[in-house]
C-alpha cells in the first residue's frame, strides 16, 4: 500500500512556506499597481446659513513617478476646499483637481477634472459638478481620479449634494475615453512611366 505523506496545519514549515507565497503574491501586486500611475481628489464643503461651516479635500498619487499634491481647506464666511494631484510614470500622466466652495449665503458649487494621457497616445477625461441651493444647509462634495496603464487609460468622477427641505441639488458628470488610432502611412501619387516600343 503506498501512503502519502501529510501535514497537519499547526506545523510551522507549512506555515512559513505559506506566509512566504503569500508576502511574494503582495508585492508583485503592489509592483503592478505602481506601474500604473493613479492620481485621485476630493473636496467637500458645507455650510449652515450661520457660524463656521466645514471644508476638507484629499489628494493622493500611488505610482512609480514623479509627483505632485497639494491640498488646502479654510472655514469660515466661506467655506472653501481644494485638491490636486498630478503624476508621471512609464505609462503616462496622470491629473485629478476637485473643488467645492460653500458661502453663507448663495449656491455652493462642488467640481471635479481628471485627465489621463498614455505615452501611446490615448486620452481619457472625466468631469463632474454639483450645485445646491434654495436653503441655508447646503453640503456639496465632488470627487475623481485617473489613471495610466497599459492598453488603457480610465478616468472617473462622481459629486453629490445635500440641503435642507427647500433646496434644489444639481449635479452631472461626463466622462470620454478616446482610443489612440494608427496613422496610415500617406503615399504620394506617383507618375508611371512606360517605356516605348
Amino acid at each position: 500500500m503506498h501512503q502519502v505523506g501529510t501535514r497537519s496545519e499547526g506545523d510551522p514549515t507549512m506555515k512559513r512556506k505559506q506566509l512566504s507565497l503569500l508576502s511574494t503574491v503582495i508585492m508583485l501586486g503592489c509592483s503592478t499597481l505602481a506601474w500604473a500611475g493613479q492620481a485621485s481628489t476630493s473636496a467637500s464643503a458645507g455650510s449652515r446659513g450661520w457660524g463656521p461651516g466645514t471644508a476638507a479635500a484629499t489628494a493622493t498619487y500611488d505610482g512609480s513617478g514623479p509627483a505632485y499634491t497639494r491640498t488646502r481647506a479654510r472655514s469660515g464666511q466661506l467655506n472653501l476646499a481644494q485638491g490636486v494631484a498630478l503624476g508621471f510614470d512609464r505609462d503616462g500622466l496622470s491629473l485629478s483637481s476637485s473643488y467645492a466652495v460653500a458661502p453663507r449665503r448663495g449656491a455652493a458649487v462642488a467640481g471635479t477634472f481628471n485627465v489621463s494621457i498614455g505615452l501611446d497616445g490615448q486620452v481619457a477625461t472625466s468631469v463632474g459638478r454639483t450645485v445646491a441651493s434654495g436653503d441655508r444647509r447646503r453640503t456639496v462634495s465632488a470627487s475623481g481620479g485617473s489613471g495610466s496603464a497599459r492598453r488603457r487609460t480610465p478616468a472617473w468622477a462622481t459629486t453629490s449634494g445635500h440641503t435642507g427641505t427647500r433646496g434644489v441639488v444639481r449635479s452631472f458628470t461626463k466622462s470620454n475615453d478616446r482610443r489612440a488610432t494608427p496613422r496610415r502611412p500617406h503615399r504620394c501619387p506617383g507618375r508611371r512611366w512606360s517605356r516605348g516600343r
